[in-house]
């Protein structure tokens, strides 16, 4: 029966789409055609769609359009990042040493004793406010190379003319062959939006040191993040890469760079330092093929003080080691203080640039370098995640292992590209083949969920119509747990019987149409008071109703049984509201119904023929119910309530003794209560006395039970049928008493 519910569905959706001839109805019945054939056609081609899909995202990912965007730049640089923050650090290369102008070299009067100062003419110099002197670099690099530094680096770039100029430039030409400082690209010009190129002033560049000079620009990425180095350009080429050049200029820097006219003469200090360290010249790749393989985050090289160099006991000391520090190695002097703005950042965070010269020099030195990948690599791995993301989508049927499969994917894609960083210095591209993964794989999931919803939907609006919505929700929701009920269980029920007194004489003497149409009305406030309380239809007897608690799904004994009694006992109180409905209406009777809730264990299973079946349930449990509810007649009570649902819910409604029957086809008696209402209001004063009267009565003492009784009918004030018949048994029995064997129960002849 499961597996044809689509069929079954679609046979009751053209059944009721068929019905009815008005315009209105024709209109409805065109937009449901509608809906259902958009749904059918989405379902059927569902596999195709997500296909479509994924390749229009694939060719998506391939436009400038889209991979230009700052969000797939910022995208592609923060994957990339989060390699570099997972890769182990490296120890700093220990050719390579940081001198540091810092906050307390532009401070030294806070950081140094009077005297020391006094006896250097060099820390008298630092004395006077930024920028220094120039006699104080000419002095540095004089104590660099008497310590025996092989290469000294100034990452600054000494443009404007100033004081000690004629000392630095000295200097310069004295250890041209193991000095350098910067030269870099200045802002972009407003007046023609072309950039230039900031060199030392010519008072420092004495004839013969132009070997000094090196390109110290650091540039990030489109994102400000530093990654690349610039190894090798022209003023030319960096012209050429600005976004809002003229094509007409862009044309002639092609031809220019082309034809040799503008050579990439701009060599960056790493390589220009580790040429004149140990003469090999070393060029990497250009970018951005490569990237900067960092030893570290911020730290890595730690700055030596500038100022402590020039105090004899402190130079003597570690960390300076009277200079054996420095020997042989390259150190690189540059700004570490705040004040002096050369903070980068970088994938570890901010770094100052002087320690960004010297990471991107000990890669150069060692000729290590990360490797970017081609544009067709890039295309083949998102070409394998659609691959992948397709397989996932259309041949896994659960949405779980769907969502699961996707999220390894990308976690094992995720690992596999920093191995090959951290180990292979391989920088795989990851935002396009994450693109075709996720995107395709996110939309196949979302949109066969949402197909499946609106068929499940669509599926419970018209089995609701013909069954429960316990049962519908059995069969869309829980598909293993009803194919076994289907097989036929047994189980533990409420069952709960209404039947309306006299509707057969009422159909004798009623209108049809009128009695229909308030017949409609009375089942409409009963079976929304079942549905409310979780109960399943299972069946409209005539006038009667079955309805059950615990046959799809329970959630205790005790819950389901009390969902039943408060049912009844709303239904009790939707009745009263209707009939007062009626009243006003001449042609509408009052009604009164009888109720009858028994709990037991019942056969819960699908019965009938192969065209005709019915999830029921049947057992001596529902027909105890059924004779409760007949019973309701011959008691003049209108809710009777067997004796496990009294012991399920005795906590939570009070309950009257109506008596100890044996039904027909039964030999053993049960105990049946009527049902007063739920505990929120106090038990009737008079119940007590009533309840003694019936325990004398099944203790043989029926005098004292007549004379109790009595006392309970005058406290109730009203006639009262079960006191009334107590008192006539007690007076029959006191003339004749029953048999030794009697046990108090009372046969019940009737259906």
């Amino acid at each position: 029966m499961v597996a044809s519910v689509a069929q079954l569905v679609e046979q009751l959706t053209l059944n009721q789409l068929v019905a009815g001839s008005s315009p209105a109805r024709g209109t409805m019945r065109r937009s449901r055609q509608l809906n259902f054939s958009m749904v059918k056609f989405l379902s059927q081609y569902s596999k195709w769609i997500i296909a479509v899909f994924g390749f229009l995202i694939f060719g998506l990912s391939q436009t400038q359009w889209l991979t230009t965007s700052e969000l797939w730049q910022t995208t592609d640089g923060k994957l990339i990042d989060r390699r570099y923050s997972n890769r182990p650090g490296q120890p700093p290369d220990s050719s390579i040493k940081l001198v540091g102008i810092q906050n307390s070299s532009l401070k030294i009067d806070d950081s140094l004793a009077p005297e020391e100062i006094t006896n250097s003419p060099t820390l008298q110099l630092m004395e006077h406010p930024w920028p220094w002197d120039r006699a104080v670099y000419a002095a540095v690099l004089e104590k660099l190379m008497n310590a025996g530094a092989r290469v000294v680096v100034f990452d600054f770039v000494f443009g404007p003319e100033t004081e000690g100029d004629n000392d630095f430039a000295k200097a310069l030409l004295k250890y041209k062959d193991h000095v350098l400082i910067g030269e870099d690209f200045a802002d972009v010009d407003s007046s023609d939006n072309m950039i230039s190129l900031t060199t030392p002033n010519d008072r420092l560049l004495l004839p013969g040191a132009e070997s000094v000079v090196a390109l110290v620009n650091i540039a990030g990425d489109s994102d400000e993040i530093i990654r690349h180095a610039k190894y090798h350009t022209s003023v030319d080429r960096e012209n050429l890469r600005l976004p809002d050049l003229d094509p007409r200029v862009a044309d002639l820097l092609k031809k220019m760079i082309n034809d040799g006219e503008s050579p990439d003469n701009l060599i960056h200090v790493s390589v220009m330092a580790v040429k004149k360290f140990n003469g090999k010249t070393i060029i990497p790749p250009d970018e951005p093929v490569n990237y900067i393989d960092f030893q570290g985050g911020p730290g890595t090289y730690q700055p030596l003080p500038v100022e402590q160099m020039f105090v004899d006991k402190l130079w003597q000391a570690p960390p300076f080691n009277g200079g054996l520090t420095f020997s042989n190695k390259i150190v690189i002097v540059g700004p570490m203080a705040e004040i002096q703005h050369d903070i980068h950042p970088t994938p570890f965070g901010e770094m100052p640039g002087p320690e960004i010269q010297a990471q991107i020099m000990a890669a150069v030195l060692h000729g290590s370098w990360l490797s970017g990948t081609s544009p067709l690599i890039a295309v083949a791995l998102a070409l394998v995640m659609l691959w992948l993301a397709l397989e996932i989508c259309l041949r896994i049927d659960s949405a779980p292992w769907k969502v699961f499969l996707l999220v390894a994917s990308v976690v094992v894609f995720f690992v596999a590209c920093q191995i090959a960083f951290t180990s292979y210095k391989l920088v795989l591209p990851m935002t396009q083949p994450l693109f075709c993964l996720a995107v395709p794989g996110a939309f196949g999931v979302v949109f066969q969920y949402a197909l499946e919803q609106f068929e499940r939907l669509r599926y419970r609006n018209v089995l609701d119509r013909y069954v429960s919505k316990n049962v519908a929700a059995a069969v869309l929701e829980d598909k293993r747990s009803f194919e076994e009920s289907l097989r036929g269980q047994k189980k533990p029920v409420t069952i709960l019987f209404s039947d309306i007194r006299g509707f057969t004489s009422m159909t004798e003497t009623s209108d049809a149409d009128k009695l229909v149409a308030q017949l409609n009305e009375y089942f409409l406030e009963m079976v929304g008071t079942v549905l409310k309380e979780g109960g399943t239809l299972q069946k409209f007897i005539g006038d009667a109703i079955m309805a059950a608690w615990g046959d799809t799904h329970s959630e205790s004994l005790e819950t389901d049984a009390q969902r039943a009694v408060s049912a009844a006992l709303r239904m009790r109180g939707a009745l009263v509201k209707l009939n007062e409905q009626w009243k006003k209406e001449t042609d509408r009777p009052q009604l009164s119904i009888g109720i009858g809730v028994n709990h037991g264990d019942v056969i819960v299973g699908n019965i009938g023929h192969p065209q005709r079946m019915e999830f029921t349930v049947l057992g001596d449990g529902v027909n105890l119910a059924a004779r409760l509810e007949s019973a309701t007649k011959q008691f003049h009570a209108d809710i009777l309530i067997g004796e496990q649902t009294e012991k399920l819910t005795r906590d939570k409604f009070i309950f009257r003794t109506v008596d100890l029957l044996t039904v027909k086809g039964k030999t053993k008696p049960v105990e049946v209560f009527a049902l007063l209402g739920d505990r929120s209001l106090p038990a009737p004063a008079w119940l007590g006395k009533y309840e003694d009267a019936v325990k004398l009565y099944r203790n043989r003492k029926f005098g004292e039970a007549a004379n109790r009784f009595e006392v309970a009918r005058k406290e109730i004030g009203v006639k009262d049928y079960l006191c009334e018949m107590y008192i006539e048994r007690c007076e029959v029995y006191l003339e004749q008493p029953p048999s030794l064997d009697w046990d108090g129960s009372f046969t019940l002849t009737e259906k």
